[in-house]
């Protein structure tokens, strides 16, 4: 279905980018988009178990990601609920790219801000490029759209994150915490019109104003929160100026601020079309419309984080858990893994940050000295099974994440492990007769007719 453009939209794309640029884009607006994903290393080691046919070709700017030659059911996938990978827009994936070259400059123990982070693909991108000791902080102030990204992060497999639902205002209320944010802005979504008609729907200058209000609010009430020499990564994925160079250029004027030059190599075709300030474009990229920058904090911030505290330990915890190098506080019988690094470094932060959704990853239950395995530390990256593990075809894989019984007979008892081609699936109690199921009530699969559709071998 051929897409209607209006006529005030196209006059603002060629006031916002040169007439060439402008023109290629409206040529590109009925063009069928990409299908991208990014795998998780921890889980799929790399192309070779990815079936040769579903990969069109790598994207450049990722080493993880890739574009498919077709859209499979991904709910139908075992991997894609096992955190094998995750779907993404392929040009959003740079992010990735200037995290890493950003932490190139900072010593390790940082605390990264994810502040939009829902549904979770930059923040499952942060958190694997990451080092050890660092945490990232995922918030997402629309609290109904938070559980999507806490179920994506959990099944992503790190267990350094802290999920909160917040606004950028409470958020920045915690001076100099934070040496690098990410602020994938709430935008006029022009970049997205090819994939989101609702966006083209939904456009209007008067929309752009108030995105353009939005952003530069959402920027200033972000600041205080970043520590000095810190950075501030602006994203959005729309293309007219005022949500982007122009908001830049006002935060340069009001913030102590100054842009980074990146290093990005000529052939990913990234436009820098200011310094400091980068497009991509539809028709030079695998991708969607993209624009980000990178601001650095350049004036001093005492840090609210100041006083460390000692390690506690859970009573009871069981022996093995330990040798996963991690930390633990026990709340009501649920034990919560926390990243053992910065757990010792940082033991206060939890009480500091406001509407706290989760810490890390659920270990399971302890009950009267047992301990029950919760499928979020099955899917946990450097998680040591000290539990049986149950091997499983795509059918039953597909029926288990539907959260049915498993009528699998086996002379086991209690807290069991699945696998699928050697992906942990998560977690069931074995019982004489089955499997009771102990996947997530809420990230169960809805549709009881779905068949297996994969993109593994």
């Amino acid at each position: 279905m051929q897409k209607t453009l209006t006529k005030e939209f196209i006059a603002l794309l060629q006031q916002s980018l040169p007439m060439s640029e402008a023109t290629a884009i409206v040529d590109c607006i009925d063009k069928i988009p990409n299908v991208s994903i990014r795998i998780n290393r921890h889980k799929i080691a790399g192309i070779n178990q990815l079936i040769p046919s579903m990969i069109l070709r790598p994207i450049v700017h990722c080493e993880d990601g890739f574009l498919l030659s077709r859209r499979i059911s991904f709910t139908g996938d075992p991997a894609f609920h096992a955190g094998g990978y995750y779907v993404q827009e392929a040009n959003s994936m740079v992010i990735g790219h200037v995290a890493q070259e950003l932490l190139k400059t900072m010593p390790k123990g940082i605390v990264a801000l994810d502040l939009c982070g829902a549904p979770g693909g930059k923040s499952t991108h942060i958190s694997s490029v990451l080092r050890d000791g660092d945490l990232l902080v995922a918030n997402e102030t629309i609290a109904s759209r938070c559980a999507v990204l806490l179920e994506n992060l959990c099944k992503w497999g790190q267990a350094n994150h802290v999920v909160t639902t917040s606004s950028a205002q409470n958020l920045g209320k915690l001076r100099g915490l934070f040496h690098l944010v990410l602020a994938d802005m709430p935008c006029s979504g022009e970049g997205m019109f090819r994939k989101n008609p609702t966006a083209l729907n939904e456009w209007s200058i008067g929309n752009v104003q108030l995105c353009s209000e939005r952003q530069q609010r959402i920027a200033h009430d972000i600041w205080p929160s970043i520590a000095e020499g810190g950075y501030l990564v602006y994203s959005t994925c729309t293309y007219n100026k005022k949500e982007n160079e122009n908001n830049i250029n006002g935060l340069l004027n009001s913030l102590h601020a100054q842009t980074i030059k990146l290093a990005i190599p000529k052939e990913w075709n990234v436009l820098e079309t200011e310094p400091g300030m980068y497009r991509m474009m539809p028709h030079q990229t695998d991708g969607e419309g993209f624009f980000f920058s990178v601001l650095q904090k350049t004036q001093k911030e005492k840090c609210v984080l100041q006083k460390k505290i000692s390690v506690h330990t859970c009573k009871n915890l069981p022996a093995f858990l330990g040798e996963a190098h991690l930390g633990y506080e026990e709340k009501g019988g649920l034990l919560l893994i926390k990243n053992g690094h910065w757990f010792q470094h940082y033991p206060n932060l939890p009480s500091l940050l406001p509407q706290v959704k989760q810490i890390g990853i659920n270990a399971g239950l302890s009950n009267k000295k047992k301990w029950k395995p919760h499928s979020e530390y099955d899917l946990m990256i450097n998680k040591i099974d000290h539990y049986p593990i149950i091997p499983v075809d795509a059918e039953t894989a597909l029926r288990y994440y539907k959260r049915e019984f498993l009528p699998i007979k086996t002379a086991l008892k209690g807290g069991v492990g699945l696998r699928w081609k050697g992906l942990s699936l998560g977690t069931a109690n074995a019982l004489s007769h089955g499997l009771n199921n102990l996947w997530p009530m809420s990230w169960r699969i809805l549709n009881q007719s779905l068949k297996p559709d994969t993109l593994l071998i």
